[in-house]
């Protein structure tokens, strides 16, 4: 028998026009809210706990599939337990609500869900409701009288707090604001929600900036957005008309300015981390400051950019930043001006950080750079002889008090002597 007569025979097998029209009425539709993804295995594999919780799942991404989270599951129906004597519902009445919750949620993820409704829901109660007396029990004091298996374990709260900022790690604000919204009055915190989650992340992380005095363009999708909109720039607008990504094949560094006599100084911890400006031969950045926790936080925004937005401020702070410490050497310069604040190791464990921190991410280069402008100063400023001569007379003759009174002194000398022999010459 002829194999291909062989093969169009067998009976499992649906003609062409069936099977696409079956596989085209089981497609989901687009969401125009979906804002949750996850890490791809490209950067994944460059540092997997950048991307991976270690200790707690939040969400249906990482959802009963990893028996290292498992032990957590306790911990969370504790919290919620002592969440729902706070609201004004039963729990049989919380579940009500959640259910109202449960279609819009999972528009918010770009993976397929496969949890079935009574899972699903049961999920978002019971995640929601540890966020929310996560957050509650934030501001207490904690000691070892404490029977909180959480705030009580130093370890633990580090561990739980690196897991709830990760992407994947995410449910949509929406149903975090709607389980606060179920407590009574006086078990609200007293702030507005953005502000209760920032509070809590700026406790334990040094890196977490203030709060924004603006509120618009502060976005609320979830954890990670509110993270990144905490750290946006003042100006929310890129150069008119550039859309030249000059700091791709940059050479500048740290040192290279510093010889061309740009002066280095950090900014107060009042303005925005973005705010980066260059005047008047200064290049002022505001203080970074460098704890274990910043590279998945920095890795986990990028992400979340290149995921789902076109304006990509923080990547190209950090393409911008990248640039100049991309040694040792010049990571150093930085620490020793004040502009970063390093409680993460030395300035090659820096320098490494800014240099890997952008790998294998989509950078286009017909996009915007939101720091153009002050790339194009710099490097003007940089490729002028005069202020690379200023710098060296700087550098080596006026480095410190005593040499310029050296130079002066020396000046003067020859002035004399000058002035003297003149003075020979028309008495003859």
């Amino acid at each position: 028998m002829d194999q291909n007569q062989a093969i169009a025979e067998l009976p499992d097998d649906p003609p062409p026009v069936d099977s696409i029209k079956e596989k085209l009425g089981a497609l989901s539709s687009l969401s125009l809210v979906c804002c949750i993804y996850k890490a791809p295995k490209r950067l994944r594999r460059l540092n997997p706990d950048a991307y991976t919780p270690r200790v707690v799942s939040i969400g249906p991404l990482h959802h009963g599939n990893n028996e290292e989270l498992e032990a957590m599951e306790d911990h969370k129906l504790r919290y919620l337990e002592c969440l729902i004597p706070k609201t004004s519902l039963t729990l049989e009445g919380m579940v009500e609500v959640a259910k109202t919750w449960e279609a819009d949620a999972r528009f918010c993820y770009a993976e397929k869900i496969k949890l079935s409704s009574n899972e699903f829901v049961k999920m978002l109660i019971v995640d929601a409701g540890f966020l929310v007396e996560l957050l509650l029990r934030s501001p207490n004091k904690v000691d070892d009288s404490t029977l909180d298996r959480i705030y009580g374990k130093q370890k633990m709260i580090v561990d739980v707090n690196h897991d709830i900022m990760l992407l994947e790690n995410q449910l949509p604000y929406f149903v975090v604001e709607g389980m606060f919204g179920l407590l009574r009055g006086d078990h609200r915190g007293g702030l507005p929600i953005p502000q209760i989650i920032h509070r809590h992340f700026k406790k334990f992380w040094m890196s977490i900036p203030p709060f924004p005095t603006r509120t618009f363009g502060l976005e609320t999708h979830h954890f990670v957005a509110l993270l990144r909109s905490i750290h946006l720039p003042s100006v929310l607008s890129f150069p008119g008309g550039s859309i030249n990504r000059g700091m791709m094949g940059s050479t500048l560094s740290a040192k290279e300015i510093q010889n061309a006599g740009v002066k280095l100084n950090p900014s107060d911890s009042s303005t925005s981390p973005l705010d980066i400006t260059f005047a008047k031969g200064v290049l002022t950045i505001p203080q970074i400051k460098i704890s274990d926790i910043t590279e998945a936080l920095y890795r986990n925004i990028i992400l979340f950019e290149q995921c789902h937005l076109l304006d990509t401020y923080f990547s190209d702070y950090m393409m911008f930043l990248s640039r100049f410490v991309r040694s040792p050497s010049n990571a150093e310069l930085f620490i020793e001006h004040g502009i970063i604040v390093n409680r993460r190791g030395n300035a090659k464990d820096i320098s490494r950080l800014f240099d890997r921190v952008l790998k294998e991410t989509t950078q286009t280069s017909y996009s915007a750079f939101y720091y153009q402008t002050v790339y194009d100063k710099l490097e003007v400023h940089c490729n002028t002889t005069w202020h690379k001569s200023k710098a060296i007379l700087r550098r080596d003759y006026f480095h410190t008090h005593w040499s310029a009174i050296s130079v002066g002194a020396a000046v003067a000398l020859l002035i004399l002597t000058f002035i003297q022999a003149l003075c020979s010459i028309l008495a003859l």
